[in-house]
């Protein structure tokens, strides 16, 4: 059992951006098919520090003019919505705060969190900080990261993709992969890499004499022990296995050309940290061409 189903209502923050909105439309299409409740959520800003001249009025106008245009961003992500979904339950929430604060908050009774892509670049997001990747490094469920056109927010026939390497946090990934693909009908590719320097322990001229078949065989057997459970739990999902020789962060991204999900596990690294062991996570978050679920243990 993962800790989504134990869980209720699926997030979409609402920032007014296209991103956001395909997010959301990307949430009412998970929600339809999980039956729960969308939450459409719109972080208000706090009041401006008073210089000693604001009255009462003045704050009440300014509280008024952010609640009347964030309740049009809400309007349209509804409307959005409803362009593709009638039936189904939209809840709406203008909440006053920093968005990645609330954001996380949320999370510790969501079963999802759906956000736009990062507003930031990969390098931005390492100097000057992003609420996508602040999200995604604290939450307290899976989060979802828009990334595509339009045509990634409703779910289709294509495959839901995970990323194994036999870690804890890769386990939770694989969960929310085989839970999603049996809702959504999908079939399901798992895919884990391996390189020379990984197996040898170090880059070494002995490689160019090493018979690699022993450790292919052995990379294989490593991801079928990683899905046996799961495949048995959900014998239904058309699992397709990939081994590849290469790394995480390419593969994935390849194989997010044709999905229309990509499911991985996090350690929460801030991105500057990030920069500098990498993150295949926040790679993702930043270049994937679909749809990105980032799961860590909140």
């Amino acid at each position: 059992m993962t800790s989504a189903s134990v869980r209720h209502g699926i997030v979409a923050g609402i920032d007014g951006s296209a991103s956001a909105v395909n997010a959301a439309r990307w949430a009412a299409s998970a929600a339809k098919r999980f039956d729960e409740p969308l939450r459409l959520t719109h972080v208000l800003p706090g009041q401006p520090e008073s210089g000693g001249g604001t009255n009462v009025t003045d704050e009440e106008m300014f509280d008024h003019h952010l609640r009347v245009e964030g309740a049009k961003l809400l309007d349209e992500a509804e409307d959005a919505i409803r362009d593709d979904h009638t039936d189904v339950t939209i809840e709406r929430g203008l909440v006053t705060g920093t968005p990645a604060t609330t954001l996380v908050e949320l999370s510790k009774s969501a079963r999802i969190v759906a956000l736009g892509q990062a507003g930031t670049s990969e390098m931005q997001s390492v100097f000057l900080g992003s609420d996508t990747i602040r999200v995604v490094n604290r939450a307290h469920c899976p989060v979802a990261v828009f990334r595509g056109n339009g045509d990634h927010a409703t779910a289709d026939s294509r495959p839901i993709v995970v990323g194994v390497d036999g870690s804890k946090l890769s386990e939770l990934a694989v969960a929310h992969a085989f839970e999603f693909a049996a809702f959504l009908g999908a079939p399901l590719v798992a895919v884990h890499t391996w390189n020379e320097h990984a197996s040898l322990g170090g880059y070494s001229e002995a490689r160019r004499f090493v018979d690699w078949g022993p450790y292919e065989q052995h990379e294989h057997a490593l991801l079928s022990e990683c899905l046996a459970g799961w495949t048995e739990k959900y014998p239904d999902v058309d699992v397709t296995r990939s081994v590849q020789r290469s790394g995480p962060m390419k593969a994935l991204l390849e194989h997010s050309a044709e999905a229309q999900l990509v499911v991985v596990g996090s350690h929460g690294r801030s991105p500057f940290m990030a920069s500098i062991v990498g993150s295949t996570s926040q790679s993702l978050i930043h270049h994937a061409q679909c749809p990105v679920l980032v799961c860590r243990e909140g």
